[in-house]
């Protein structure tokens, strides 16, 4: 019995750890929702909201994002609009400043940053498994 959800990352904490259908990407936050805007126009819908966590975009250089298994044959309006948000808010936040705030972070806090990713999609996961 196969996974029901794809995980897309930019952490490498989670590519670490070998989680689930992993797809690993090696950009930013906004690169990342592009590519899963991509997914969700071909019929993957989203499983995890692209904004969770509470961390904007542009402060966090991490994010993972969960997806169903099988792209349907009618696109999910839900999921199109909550990419489409998201990109238009990390867009809008990148525009803001010259430097992202993410790139100023150090080593350290990188860590911390991926270690935060890392739960919410751990936590996600196991809510998702308590209301099979």
């Amino acid at each position: 019995m196969g996974n029901s959800f794809r995980c897309i990352t930019n952490n490498p904490l989670v590519k670490e750890r070998g989680f689930w259908e992993l797809e690993y990407y090696d950009t930013d936050v906004l690169g990342l929702f592009h590519l899963v805007k991509s997914e969700v126009e071909a019929g993957y819908k989203l499983l995890t909201h692209p904004l969770s966590g509470s961390i904007r975009p542009d402060i966090t250089p991490y994010k993972t994002v969960l997806l169903s298994a099988r792209a349907e044959k009618e696109r999910d309006g839900e999921s199109e609009g909550l990419i489409e948000k998201a990109i238009r808010y990390a867009g809008d936040l990148y525009g803001l400043r010259e430097v992202p705030v993410y790139k100023r972070w150090n080593d350290a806090a990188k860590k911390d940053f991926q270690l935060v990713d890392l739960s919410i999609i751990e936590r996600a996961l196991e809510v998702a498994q308590m209301n099979r």
